[in-house]
């Protein structure tokens, strides 16, 4: 054992676990003597396995294909700048369209996510998260690789589209809709033109010529024959008539068509009607009114043509019971409810509803015009719903679906939470380009959402809060963008999902999931607002400036968030009582200048005379050197680990950076008088310790175990996979304990 002289003063200043001696001797212990020390002083045996520099150098290859033909700055950082205050970032560089970026970079070892931010000329910025492979490669992708083949990228009506052309149908495709849904047969082919020549009806021929009976029955004689009026299956409800009558049908086919009544003028339905088998088709200029709740039922169902409506009393229903094909190309408004109970439906114009909803499985709407209703009643059973929506949706408060696909240019607006399923009838969820949703919140179930995979192509989801029960239940991929805050996140029954929440590192895997963010305020990306009002409120969307009127205020152009922060942690002796706080210095990449390190001391615990080192340079020596006269102290002073109300300062040397500088080998320790301390060694004592962030110490005398109750868990297994125990240094519900760790008067 090798042997040192040190005077009696300095003797007995030496930390109260090592005890004042007389013996001017002093010995430095062994490494398995200082394990043993460990072993007492923290209860646990150090995993022979473990490293206590708890940075890792990593490479990041970040590709950038967005389509603006310009230079942009790249910054990788530790969390998501859009909605964090506190972010650090890791690397930063420029980086021009169409380039890959390959960055060096130190993170912490418990991290798995990070975060690439890129700016515009005008400081706008996107974001994606990406997982590190193998725990060393990040590859990030900002749009795809440029394909030769560009599309036309201008907004356009969404019916025109290419886009939508597999989703388009005709007001003939709804007439006549054998096709539309195989198992629905059409007995036979109509058109406008017949229609207009249908046998016409009232009010007094239903009551002289059916007398009350089905209009597909005839009246009898007084010699007990038939007489019939028209041929039973085509009856026109003239412009200048007003049907009030209640009438039945009664259609014996059981098929689309047996029956067709058109509707020039105005028709009431109520409960009364019996509506079997019929279809109602509303002219130009016709209307159905809903006095009462009607249904249809066999294969009974409406077609509204242009300029045609459908209106009613306030509370009424309106349901097509066995899901016969409908379409509106006019208007439905009323304060009611229509439910195409498994109904295939196809709106082109505009909807206005207090209740729009489909309850049987397999009710598949498509949208290329405006729909406007309170809910659709969807939750439990939103898998029964799948939507095609080619232009604008808006529910003021909750909504479901099973399946959507939002086609270019396309909007949907949930006031309220929006619930999302991944159980759709032969659907998935998919936002394609320029599409968007926007819900105060999203509770999902096993929800995942497909944005476009073109390299320019983008699509929004902007969204409140998120209720999920597992980590599964909400997923993206390819050109979907989120913008959300993930401070806003919960369980379906409610419970917030922060860091005092029991699974929160479980749960936090579900944000980790989703690679692609953005924040309208300040996003690169605008969804113009259309012209056929489609898109909305649009997406960024510049103000319309006119005489008068200024533009908007451009955001200042600023990076947020300052250079990634390590915190280097020491005993001075090599039997310490680990309060790691003898010396703890902070070190960052310079903001100004990434050929500088700044150097921060922070504290000494110490009665020793020390100084810090990096590599063979002598540190702070223009302030003294020595750690308490850096501080302006005397000797044996303890400086910022002591809560006793003095003022915290902390003393900050800017150095220059050396070559091929890494975290993961900076050499930085500190000297006593009697041997050097550096940053401890696979399976060694944690007597030099590298941490990542800006990590607050233990007060003096508080071991370490007692401030960070996780650390010792962390000790004794280097293989842990709880993420809790690697990043024991973060704050948990129980991790620290506050009245252990050193807290500054100001």
């Amino acid at each position: 054992m090798k042997k040192y002289l040190i005077n009696g003063l300095a003797a007995c200043a030496m930390l109260l676990s090592v005890g004042c001696s007389h013996d001017n001797d002093f010995s430095m212990p062994s490494k398995e003597e200082a394990l043993s020390n460990a072993t007492e002083k923290l209860g646990v045996e150090i995993d022979p396995n473990m490293n206590w520099n708890l940075a890792t150098a990593i490479e990041a290859n970040v590709s950038v294909n967005l389509g603006l033909d310009q230079e942009y700055t790249l910054v990788i950082y530790d969390k998501n700048p859009l909605f964090n205050d506190d972010v650090h970032y890791y690397a930063k560089t420029m980086i021009k369209e169409g380039e890959t970026a390959t960055l060096k970079l130190d993170v912490p070892t418990a991290d798995s996510v990070f975060y690439a931010a890129v700016f515009d000329s005008k400081y706008r910025r996107i974001v994606q998260s990406a997982y590190v492979e193998n725990n060393s490669l990040l590859t990030m992708n900002f749009g795809e690789v440029v394909s030769e083949a560009r599309t036309n990228r201008a907004t356009r009506a969404a019916e025109t589209d290419a886009d939508a052309a597999a989703y388009v149908k005709t007001l003939n495709d709804f007439l006549n809709p054998t096709g539309i849904v195989e198992s629905w047969k059409t007995v036979e082919q109509i058109s406008i033109e017949q229609m207009q020549n249908y046998t016409a009806i009232d009010d007094d021929i239903m009551g002289s010529k059916f007398q009350g009976r089905s209009i597909q029955n005839p009246a009898y004689n007084s010699a007990g024959q038939p007489v019939y009026y028209g041929d039973m299956k085509h009856y026109r409800v003239p412009s200048n008539v007003e049907l009030k009558q209640p009438f039945n049908t009664n259609s014996y086919s059981n098929t689309i068509n047996g029956l067709v009544v058109y509707i020039e003028g105005k028709v009431h339905l109520t409960s009364s009607n019996s509506l079997n088998d019929v279809t109602l088709v509303v002219a130009n200029g016709g209307e159905i009114v809903i006095d009462g709740n009607t249904t249809f039922s066999g294969t009974g169902r409406f077609v509204v043509c242009p300029g045609g409506k459908i209106t009613g009393s306030n509370g009424v229903v309106l349901k097509v019971s066995n899901g016969a094909p409908c379409y509106n190309a006019g208007t439905i408004n009323y304060a009611g409810t229509l439910d195409l109970n498994g109904s295939t439906f196809y709106n082109n114009n505009t909807i206005n509803l207090d209740i729009l909803m489909g309850t049987t499985w397999g009710t598949h709407f498509t949208n290329f015009g405006h729909i406007y209703a309170r809910t659709n009643a969807m939750q439990a059973d939103a898998y029964n719903q799948n939507i095609v929506n080619g232009c604008y949706i808006q529910f003021t408060e909750n909504a479901g679906v099973g399946g959507l696909t939002m086609l270019k240019n396309s909007r949907l607006d949930v006031g309220g939470q929006l619930y999302i399923t991944g159980n759709g009838y032969n659907f998935r969820n998919e936002l394609h380009h320029l599409s968007m949703i926007t819900a105060g919140s999203i509770k999902a179930n096993g929800a995942t959402l497909f944005g476009p995979t073109a390299y320019d192509e983008f699509a929004v989801v902007k969204v409140g809060s998120v209720y999920a029960n597992n980590d599964t239940d909400l997923q993206t991929a390819n050109n979907l963008y989120m913008d959300w805050d993930p401070a806003n996140f919960y369980m379906h029954d409610g419970r917030k999902i922060d860091q005092n929440f029991d699974n929160y590192y479980y749960m936090r895997g579900l944000v980790n999931k989703i690679s692609k963010w953005s924040n309208e305020s300040t996003s690169t990306f605008i969804i113009p607002c259309d012209a056929n009002g489609c898109t909305g409120n649009g997406y960024n969307a510049p103000a319309e400036t006119s005489a008068g009127q200024q533009p908007a205020a451009e955001e200042p152009l600023t990076v947020p968030g300052s250079p990634a922060v390590w915190t280097y942690a020491f005993e001075d002796t090599p039997l310490g009582d680990y309060d790691m706080n003898d010396v703890v210095i902070k070190v960052c990449k310079n903001a100004e200048d990434d050929s500088k390190l700044d150097v921060t001391l922070c504290c000494t615990g110490a009665a020793l005379n020390l100084e810090v080192y990096l590599d063979d340079k002598v540190l702070f020596s223009g302030s003294g050197k020595e750690v308490h006269k850096v501080f302006g102290q005397e000797a044996g002073k303890f400086i910022n680990t002591v809560n006793d109300g003095i003022k915290e300062e902390y003393v900050t040397e800017t150095i220059d950076k050396p070559a091929n500088f890494s975290y993961e080998t900076a050499d930085f320790w500190i000297k006593t008088p009697q041997m050097e301390v550096h940053i401890a060694k696979q399976g060694e004592d944690p007597h030099g310790i590298v941490v990542p962030g800006d990590w607050r110490w233990p007060s003096e005398w508080q071991c370490i175990k007692n401030a960070y109750p996780n650390f010792i868990e962390f000790a004794k297994d280097a293989s842990t996979t709880n993420e809790a125990i690697r990043k024991w240094y973060e704050k948990t519900s129980t991790n620290p304990v506050e009245k252990y760790i050193y807290t500054p008067e100001n």
